[in-house]
């Protein structure tokens, strides 16, 4: 028997993350950009299979949080799990403060 998925919710914040990110790129370069996106869609895809996918972050604040994450590129996805559902909460540069942003 197949185990079911987990739905995977993005909160606004993410949504604005991931169209700004793609945007950013896609001035640049379109093509870099799609790859991103799919890239980035197929990842989550893979957690709402497999949510403990995602590491454990080490800095302990973060962590207790109840975060996890997962790394594509240079970008680090922010998630909690909540009974069935993934909650995507950021989508960040890995180059940014993302500890005062989260």
């Amino acid at each position: 028997m197949a185990k079911s998925k987990f739905q995977i919710r993005l909160l606004k914040i993410a949504e604005e993350d991931f169209t700004e990110i793609i945007s950013y790129i896609a001035a640049d370069n379109p093509n870099a950009a799609s790859k991103l996106a799919d890239k980035i869609e197929k990842n989550l895809e893979l957690l709402s299979e497999n949510p403990k996918l995602g590491r454990i972050p080490r800095d302990e604040e973060i962590r207790n949080l109840g975060y996890r994450y997962i790394i594509i590129q240079n970008y680090i996805i922010f998630y909690t799990i909540d009974e069935r559902t993934i909650v995507i909460h950021r989508i960040l540069h890995s180059a940014r403060n993302y500890k005062s942003i989260l």
